[in-house]
């Protein structure tokens, strides 16, 4: 059997190496710490990301039976780890994006482990040996493990599903086992209730369902069911699995037997301040933001297999996930392509039991063809899965088609000035500029021949656009989005497109704005909305959640020649009112066969009245109706002054175990109408009783709005924050439990 601990407290760290530190054993001078871990805590912008590029190392006393076998278990350590166990050399892993496992020698009952952690980019390891558009910060920022197995247990379970009819299954359950022993196969749903009996050997071994008839997986529906393993009573392993059908062809992608356009968005798991070491509620509240806030029904993890916790919250929420190997551009030799098919085999050992992946990525994103090495990546996804796709995220087009789905970053979109699109950018993907483009290539334009086909990115970088940024600028932005992805819809034989990106991410310095941040997503790098999140989250079911944002800020001169007009109003409600100066201008509805017309909710468009320079202007108010009823309201003031602050908390209770748990303070200085003042910087200050403020306790108003997180220490029983912005003064009390 297998007992699994996670051991996320008690490790100290020191935050450079040098020779035999390894060995330590006093560490009075070195930090405690608990995971997830960060080497180098970092200011929002204008860093030098060489400071965490360095070796750094962790330690940890560890206390095992020696009766049993034990295992230690790292889900994610950036990106080079030494791992050693009593000053002793005991096992190397390379790529800080797929776990690996250490078994600890049973000689003695404690053992002192460390681990030294190299956070430079090495020539041997992927994504790195090129220039790369993102940072890997620097630590173990997962969770670490430590397991005890001994009798038999399970290697590598893999349920591999197979559909015969409409929602009718079989499935195998294959794994391996180290003895001979008696099983009980249980799966289990709330209509579903199978029991057998497996007589297992030493080595591999296959479990046969009998045909079911199941409740298929799908983002509306999210179904799963429990799949357990027991030996007597003991519980072997536990897995939530789902049934569903996930085919890209020529004419669209299919899930369970319907044509199921991809809405989707790309995903860098970085957080301010502390990069990628944020605890597994907050991978998890990334999959609600993705789904219930900006609408899609797909996310694609570029570039790199993210955390188990996401991976799991998708198959929860119900989020389709392309799922692809690290990388970005650069193909290494040697070494560097050996730890790329490790990393293909530990990421699909690890997450082939999820309903939500439908497509493993297996190419470098955007690299060249290279017939030998993606020969072999989509082999060993093949044998490793035979039951998914592949799919090879390029910027080429006619290149090497050795994936089942030619999947494509289409940046060929440019507001529609395509001279000088090819004047600028002189690759031959953009060459062709006498076919007429709407937003995005064809098919056989990009394939040469019908191929199933999936857009993978656009906008980001063709747009790089700041909350905080001019009005008309934002507006452009959320167009860009939405005719790229009224174009996806209108060509039935493109199964979706996957815009770049859902959140700003930080990069290197010769990327981006300078500042270490590239400002391409549809929300800021604290998951707050720009206007171009509406073209999303208003293509969601209005059942589901009723979505009506105008794209302005109504002014009299943030637009060029003081205009106000036109304001694309993107909303899933049937109509809207508009009320000046308190009296109804009207109702109005979406154009027929406008220039959206593809999209399920096109956007309702205002053109018909607008003000002269220096004529009286007053207050507007937006009313969404529904089934005639109205649902949601957007009122705007003509005269703006900061009115309130208004602070909210992700989390009144947070529970304290071994590793820290954080909450999000959302702190907004708002004008009469509550809306975000979108021009307003400086900062609030936070003063803290109990826990710790991430990035310190003055936090930037940007656009408006400050946010920061807030962790628990391991005393930490009760947090009291007081914010003071002006003479605003406001108070949160957080209870922290466990």
């Amino acid at each position: 059997m297998e007992n699994r601990k996670r051991i996320n407290d008690q490790w100290f760290f020191h935050s450079s190496y040098e020779k035999n530190l390894e060995a330590s054993t006093d560490f009075s001078n070195f930090e405690a710490i608990q995971l997830p871990h960060n080497t180098v805590n970092l200011p929002y912008q204008y860093f030098d990301e060489k400071s965490y590029q360095k070796e750094t190392c962790y330690f940890r006393k560890i206390t095992i039976d020696p009766m049993v076998r034990n295992f230690l278990r790292f889900e994610g350590v950036m990106a080079v780890a030494e791992v050693y166990l009593n000053g002793e050399h005991v096992f190397t892993h390379k790529g800080g994006y797929t776990p690996f496992e250490v078994e600890l020698p049973n000689t003695q009952e404690e053992h002192l482990l460390s681990v030294v952690v190299d956070g430079s980019e090495r020539e041997d390891v992927p994504p790195f040996g090129g220039a790369i558009d993102y940072l890997t910060y620097s630590g173990i920022y997962r969770d670490v493990f430590l397991i005890e197995r001994h009798g038999m247990f399970i290697e590598e379970p893999f349920f591999k599903i197979q559909n015969q009819k409409e929602n009718i299954y079989t499935a195998e359950l294959a794994f391996n086992v180290q003895e001979s022993g008696t099983l009980q196969i249980l799966l289990t749903g709330e209509d579903l209730a199978i029991e057998g009996i497996l007589e297992a050997t030493m080595g591999a071994n296959t479990f046969i369902f009998p045909e079911m008839t199941v409740n298929e997986w799908s983002p509306e529906k999210p179904n799963l069911y429990d799949l357990v393993i027991l030996e007597e009573e003991d519980i072997l392993y536990q897995q939530k699995v789902g049934f569903r059908r996930a085919e890209f062809t020529k004419d669209g992608f299919y899930l369970n037997g319907e044509n199921y356009p991809i809405i989707g968005l790309n995903r860098h798991q970085d957080y301010p301040y502390v990069g990628y070491a944020m605890p597994e509620e907050w991978q998890v509240e990334d999959v609600n933001v993705l789904k219930y806030q900006l609408g899609l029904n797909l996310v694609r993890t570029s570039h790199y297999p993210q955390s188990p916790a996401f991976i799991a919250a998708c198959d929860e929420i119900g989020l389709l996930v392309f799922e692809e190997i690290p990388g970005w551009q650069h193909i290494g030799e040697g070494e560097w392509q050996d730890v790329l098919l490790q990393n293909v085999r530990e990421m699909i050992v690890r997450d082939r039991n999820h309903p939500s992946v439908i497509l493993w990525g297996v190419r470098v994103n955007e690299s060249d063809d290279h017939h030998e090495l993606y020969t072999k990546t989509n082999a060993l996804c093949r044998e490793l899965d035979p039951t998914r796709q592949t799919g090879g995220v390029r910027y080429l087009e006619r290149s090497e088609f050795l994936e089942d789905v030619y999947t494509m970053n289409d940046f060929s979109y440019d507001g529609g000035d395509m001279e000088r699109l090819k004047r600028e950018i002189e690759v031959e993907t953009y060459d062709d500029v006498q076919v007429e483009r709407k937003g995005l290539r064809t098919v056989e334009q990009v394939a040469g021949e019908q191929v199933p086909y999936l857009v993978t990115e656009y906008a980001g970088h063709m747009y790089p656009t700041k909350r905080f940024d001019q009005e008309e600028r934002l507006v452009e932005h959320a167009m860009r989005h939405a005719v790229v992805l009224n174009a996806a819809y209108e060509n039935p034989n493109i199964s979706g497109a996957i815009g770049w990106c859902a959140f700003d991410y930080h990069t290197h310095e010769n990327f981006g704005s300078g500042d270490r941040i590239c400002y391409h997503g549809v929300m800021d790098n604290f998951r707050e909305s720009k206007f171009a999140a509406s073209v999303y989250a208003s293509q969601q079911s209005p059942e589901q959640n009723p979505i009506m944002v105008p794209l302005t800020n109504w002014t009299r001169g943030d637009r060029g020649m003081a205009q106000s007009m036109p304001i694309y109003v993107f909303t899933n409600c049937d109509e809207i009112e508009v009320r000046y100066n308190g009296k109804s201008r009207g109702f109005y509805q979406r154009e027929e066969d406008g220039k959206f017309s593809h999209l399920p909710y096109p956007p309702i468009v205002l053109r018909e009245f607008n003000f002269l320079w220096g004529e009286p202007f007053g207050p507007l108010d937006v009313i969404g109706y529904l089934n005639g009823e109205a649902v949601v309201t957007k009122e705007y003031t003509n005269e703006p002054v900061i009115h309130d602050l208004v602070v909210e908390t992700s989390h009144e209770t947070l529970i304290k175990s071994d590793r820290w748990a954080a909450a999000k303070i959302t702190m907004k200085i708002v004008d009469q109408k509550g809306n975000l003042l979108p021009f307003l910087m400086g900062s609030v200050r936070l003063e803290n009783e109990g826990g710790e403020i991430l990035g310190g306790n003055d936090v930037p108003v940007i656009g408006g709005s400050a946010v920061c997180w807030v962790r628990t220490l391991p005393e930490t029983n009760e947090i009291k924050l007081v914010a003071t912005y002006g003479q605003f003064k406001k108070e949160v009390m957080i209870q922290v439990e466990g």
